[in-house]
């Protein structure tokens, strides 16, 4: 019987989801900037929000929200849902504590969509900033780190949730540049110069769950698809330290066809033509659409003193009925999002305050 996935076409994605570099070198429609009078109105509304832990407590909600800001979220979430990425310019941190600023954070992401705990601790607002893990791709302990607790450049992946959000507090010394490309993109030059690859892409890969799974539940996922497609829309997810520690986990070695595929999705990703490196500043939020765009960094380089060191915060979002999040499939959108005390909304982890 022929394998179904070689007997399937494959042709190019088309539309807004699919851009290269040269669609952000001079601005566009995923850049939205704050008047100075809108950055103020903000600092007014920031200092009236409860106070209490922005990475533990239950949801943020604004006791009286400028009346232009609603709108900004619904465009936002518009132009995130047709490219995939969209970057909130000129909020002012530098005016705001780092936990008022966090809870500015929250009561934003929380317009857009449900915050999601992040890790065993039950954060539902993360701290990305180097906290001494040793991270790689090719050894069992540095598989199992997590990526955004340390300092190591992180190949183009996505986040197992709807939506990634990061807000820029302080950039590093040097480096730390985050890079994105269209996963439609690298998707789109597999089929035109590499289909051998497609086959065991779309069949997928097991991801290891890096010991944050609960009592009842496996080490590793069942295989999860690097792409699925529905109609013109691909939906991508892709985690190569994740993979690499399933295959490590079960004693099954990754075949060279595997590895050749992997291989080939991370050096198209990294092609300067489609990946788009960009320069945080303080109070830049990036909103991605993880099943549309993949995300990396470049490695980074601290100062020594701990006050100046690189800091971002980081929201996972889960969109509810928003399409395009809710067409996706259950394996595509829950599969690797939802395990141990990871994926769960501040009501299902017990965060005070719901």
């Amino acid at each position: 019987m022929s394998d179904p996935i070689e007997a399937t076409p494959h042709a190019p994605i088309l539309g807004p989801s699919v851009w290269g570099a040269a669609d952000f070198a001079a601005g566009g429609p995923w850049l939205f900037r704050l008047s100075d009078t809108q950055a103020t109105d903000i600092l007014h509304a920031a200092a009236a929000l409860p106070e209490g832990d922005p990475m533990r407590d239950g949801a943020t909600a604004w006791p009286e929200a400028p009346d232009w800001l609603a709108p900004l979220v619904g465009s936002l979430r518009e132009q995130l849902a047709r490219g995939g990425v969209v970057l909130l310019r000129g909020l002012p941190v530098a005016a705001l504590s780092r936990a008022r600023a966090g809870r500015l954070f929250r009561a934003l992401g929380e317009m857009m969509g449900s915050a999601l705990t992040q890790n065993t601790g039950r954060e539902l607002l993360c701290a990305v900033t180097d906290e001494g893990a040793r991270f790689g791709y090719d050894s069992g302990d540095t598989q199992r780190a997590r990526g955004y607790r340390s300092s190591a450049q992180l190949n183009m992946h996505c986040d197992p949730t709807d939506v990634v959000a990061l807000m820029c507090i302080r950039q590093a010394r040097s480096g730390g540049l985050s890079s994105i490309v269209s996963s439609a993109a690298v998707y789109n030059e597999i089929v035109a110069r590499h289909p051998e690859h497609l086959p065991v892409l779309c069949r997928g890969f097991p991801y290891d769950r890096k010991g944050e799974q609960g009592d009842a539940e496996a080490a590793v996922t069942e295989p999860i698809p690097v792409f699925e497609r529905r109609g013109d829309r691909l939906d991508c997810r892709y985690a190569r330290s994740y993979v690499m520690g399933a295959a490590d986990r079960l004693g099954r070695p990754l075949s060279e066809a595997e590895r050749a595929a992997l291989d080939c999705v991370d050096t198209i990703a990294r092609r300067p033509e489609l990946s788009v490196l960009m320069d945080f500043q303080p109070g830049d939020i990036q909103f991605l659409d993880n099943l549309a765009v993949l995300h990396g960094r470049t490695a980074f380089e601290d100062a020594p003193e701990p006050e100046a060191r690189r800091y971002l915060y980081r929201l996972w979002l889960q969109m509810g009925d928003h399409p395009p999040w809710s067409g996706a499939s259950d394996v595509m959108r829950w599969a690797y999002a939802r395990f141990g005390a990871l994926g769960r909304t501040a009501r299902e982890a017990g965060a005070s305050g719901t």
